[in-house]
């Protein structure tokens, strides 16, 4: 080492009179070189900054893209909600981590700000935005310079809300302006410092001891710390273990701490069926009880936690981890959320939140203590009761009807009908609420002309015991679908049991597809007026024979559902004592 050592403290010593005799040489141009390199500079950092802007500019357009963020605009979630989303989502995730300055503004409320303010700057830059759909701006605050990217938010309808991304700029050091020369300074000064400098590094080399190698290497473990640009990480030896690697930094008599430390570096979400007594976790939310499964998605009732102590329930609904990878499950899972999001009404279970936790997507619902009409008629049943109370049964319908009037109604900003048709109107998704309200649930097969996802022709999708003629055979459906699926719905709930027969799926598939059979008529000729008509109406095969919109089906119920929601309420603190699940 000591050769090595010497050889190169006698290589820095030659480079060092090299660089004096080059320092006596005449340096060309002086300050006119100086001045044009001061110019170049200048020109080069001002296109920086403008590229900058505009990259900021379209990753605020991307932002202001994401169907989450929409979808958290168009149900008007609170401040307290939307940052508890921006922080800790993994769809926010990348701009999380890219930016220093973050404002979601809607109207006059700034429902999010992450960073530092500047009031005027901004505001213009809102303005802008709002008004050209994107805009950018370089603005001081303090004694930094940051660049920002705002771009309208498309799920408000007025166009009032707006995101606003920023970040400060990281100035590399430029060539500052030259300065008038004295006459006391000489162009040899630098040079021959510059040579001094190194020659005396030089020395210090060939004469230096031999004991600073061990120091050296104890101040330098092999897994050391990585420096400011990735803080709290560990640097592992190739396919070293994070164990393994802080089990190196620990004192022997330490080691068996590594695993926790482990889980604190990098957490870890473990999914595992809840129980009352250790809740799991996932994501932000806890998941406290199963309520069980369909054939694409698992039901948990999931809470969330802020500040005092607040917590809030909500129904999360996950897709079964099996079809994470299945391309048509996920963008079918993804309309689901996105439309049932757009949809604003009192009969309609809204949704709140959608994201990705571990590789698992999971939207929440509101908690709804209470009880669909299928789970309602059976509970029933088991008290030796047969359907119920027609002024329920009506009002239930009553009210899906309104649900489902705003739906089909629906239309795009630029006022193009959506085409919404439901397509799984069955007594399972019609949930009543322990205070006699009724809510329309599970948009996941929804029919629109905005979705992701598309149907195959033929392909049969929906509960078969309450299916349309023309669903059933796979052919295209409006929203009189629907109301005929509506018009079975009815009829089970006053009669306490299922129209379509068959000992399997197929056989009932079969029944729906040939539409209603004469023994059919003649049960619903059995049942109290005016259910006969009604139902009549209702489920003709030919679909110009039936009620045309839903708000017509309604009107004809409306006379005949009186006191039904009181009575709702009332028969659902009757049924509690038996254990009302919550959906």
């Amino acid at each position: 080492m000591r050769k090595v050592r010497r050889l190169v403290g006698s290589t820095l010593i030659a480079a060092a009179v090299a660089i004096g005799v080059l320092g006596l040489r005449p340096i060309s141009g002086g300050p006119a070189q100086a001045e044009a390199m001061f110019r170049a500079e200048e020109t080069r950092q001002a296109t920086l900054d403008r590229d900058e802007l505009r990259a900021i500019e379209r990753r605020a357009l991307a932002a202001a893209d994401l169907r989450p963020l929409n979808a958290a605009i168009a149900s008007h979630v609170d401040r307290v909600t939307m940052v508890d989303l921006l922080d800790t989502e993994d769809w926010w995730r990348p701009y999380r981590e890219d930016f220093t300055i973050v404002r979601v503004v809607v109207g006059d409320t700034t429902l999010v700000t992450r960073g530092p303010a500047a009031a005027g700057p901004e505001a213009e830059l809102l303005k802008n935005a709002r008004r050209q759909a994107l805009g950018s701006a370089e603005i001081a605050i303090g004694a930094d310079t940051y660049l920002l990217g705002a771009a309208r938010i498309s799920a408000a309808a007025e166009g009032d809300a707006v995101v606003i991304l920023g970040r400060r700029i990281a100035r590399p050091a430029t060539v500052a302006a030259p300065a008038p020369q004295t006459p006391a300074q000489s162009p040899l000064q630098l040079p021959w410092a510059i040579a001094g400098g190194v020659a005396l590094v030089g020395v210090g080399l060939m004469f230096s001891g031999r004991r600073a190698a061990p120091a050296a290497r104890l101040a330098a473990p092999d897994a050391a710390v990585v420096a400011d640009d990735l803080p709290h990480e560990t640097t592992l030896k190739f396919g070293q273990r994070r164990e393994e690697a802080l089990a190196d930094l620990l004192p022997t008599n330490a080691t068996h701490a590594a695993p926790a430390a482990a889980t604190a570096a990098a957490p870890m979400i473990v999914i595992a069926e809840p129980t009352p007594h250790a809740p799991t976790v996932f994501g932000r939310y806890r998941l406290v009880k199963r309520l069980g499964e369909g054939g694409m998605s698992e039901l948990f009732i999931a809470q969330t936690t802020g500040v005092e102590g607040f917590t809030r329930s909500f129904v999360l609904k996950r897709l079964r981890p099996e079809l994470a990878r299945d391309k048509d499950a996920v963008a079918q899972f993804i309309d689901e959320a996105r439309l049932q999001a757009e949809l604003v009404h009192s009969n309609i279970v809204p949704v709140f939140d959608f994201g990705v936790v571990g590789g698992e997507y999971f939207m929440t619902q509101e908690y709804i203590e209470g009880l669909d009409l299928g789970r309602l008629m059976e509970r029933l049943a088991t008290r030796g009761r047969v359907g119920l109370p027609s002024p329920i049964a009506y009002y239930a319908a009553h009210e899906t009807l309104q649900a489902l009037a705003y739906a089909h109604a629906r239309q795009d900003q630029a006022g193009t009908p959506l085409g919404l048709v439901h397509r799984d109107i069955a007594a399972g998704n019609v949930l009543v609420s322990a205070a006699g309200e009724v809510k329309l649930t599970d948009f996941g097969i929804v029919k629109s002309n905005d979705r992701v996802s598309r149907t195959q022709i033929g392909v049969v999708k929906g509960n078969a015991n309450f299916m349309s003629p023309e669903q059933a055979r796979g052919q295209a459906v409006d929203a009189r679908s629907d109301l005929f699926s509506l018009g079975l719905v009815l009829h089970y709930c006053l009669a306490g049991e299922l129209l379509y027969r068959g000992d399997h799926d197929l056989e009932v598939l079969h029944h729906a597809a040939s539409g209603l059979l004469l023994e059919d008529l003649q049960r619903i000729e059995r049942l109290p007026d005016p259910a006969p008509q009604i139902l009549g109406r209702a489920l003709a095969l030919d679909p110009g024979d039936r009620f045309q919109t839903a708000a017509e089906f309604a009107d004809t119920l409306a006379v005949h559902m009186g006191g039904g929601r009181i009575a709702a309420a009332r028969l659902m603190r009757e049924v509690a004592t038996a254990g009302a699940e919550t959906r």
